[in-house]
């Protein structure tokens, strides 16, 4: 049996649904973190029922993560154990949150996963002072031959908590079988590996 909340976003001409999404995201992200910090892993994984991704395309146009966000767990109680509705208070004018539901239904499933780009020749510089210890010119030096990654995958925009920067975080969709395995997911509510109902 799969539960799940629905977020909606609600249109506004004067807010852009993709700034809501990176708030909304946002939120989860530390409700995610204090559940792994509770439990010592986040039961709670995300679905995108309204994702397109099409690498064909160009532009824009290729992909979106959509208006929903659905939170699926194998247990109620981790659902409510969030308190989306207070979490989420600032944000009602903009997102709706829909009561837990049941989803019995033999659906398809996919896994959402973050997909990592190495896409800042000063973030690569920083890492490498910070982990090996080295001089801006050496770091600086290391990197030289890098080559900036790009991404079009649908995205949503965010901010570290701990270095305050704000990032792209880059999400792939993959149809998987039901899992059998670990019901567990990342501080962001994504997996490469478990699946969640995708509709």
């Amino acid at each position: 049996m799969y539960y799940f909340i629905e977020l909606s976003l609600i249109p506004d001409e004067s807010v852009p649904s993709g700034f809501v999404l990176g708030k909304v995201m946002d939120v989860l992200h530390l409700c995610f973190v204090n559940v792994q910090k509770d439990l010592g892993h986040n039961p709670v994984g995300l679905s995108f029922p309204q994702y397109r991704y099409d690498p064909e395309a160009k532009g824009e146009t290729n992909g979106s993560l959509g208006s929903q966000i659905r939170l699926y767990a194998q247990d109620e109680a981790h659902l409510e154990s969030l308190c989306l509705k207070q979490q989420l208070r600032r944000f009602e004018d903009y997102v709706h949150v829909r009561a837990i539901r049941e989803d019995a239904a033999k659906l398809g499933f996919a896994c959402f996963k973050r997909v990592q780009c190495r896409s800042s020749i000063e973030r690569l510089v920083r890492r490498r002072m910070t982990r090996q210890g080295e001089s801006p010119e050496q770091a600086k030096q290391r990197v030289q031959t890098f080559k900036e990654q790009q991404s079009d995958l649908p995205f949503a925009h965010l901010h570290s908590q701990s270095s305050e920067q704000a990032f792209r975080l880059f999400i792939a969709k993959q149809t998987v079988p039901e899992s059998t395995g670990k019901w567990q997911f990342s501080s962001y509510g994504l997996s490469g590996t478990v699946g969640v109902p995708s509709t």
